[in-house]
């Protein structure tokens, strides 16, 4: 019974999070062969604020909203 956990930063509307899942969910139970109904994927939002690459935090290289 697969369990998939997936961050990203928060601000994804509802349906993102919905195409994210059932795209998560068809490919685990392709590759496994596990029924859609074994396969948990929980949705973590983190804050860019919350969340560092290469020592610097996200909201200090982010482009803002509609400019990516």
């Amino acid at each position: 019974m697969p369990v998939i956990t997936v961050n990203w930063w928060q601000g994804n509307d509802r349906k993102a999070r919905k195409d994210l899942v059932t795209g998560i969910t068809d490919v685990v139970t392709r590759v496994s062969g596990c029924p859609d109904e074994a396969v948990t994927v929980i949705v973590r939002d983190v804050a860019p604020d919350h969340w560092s690459t290469g020592g610097r935090l996200a909201d200090e290289t982010r482009p803002p909203r509609g400019r990516r």
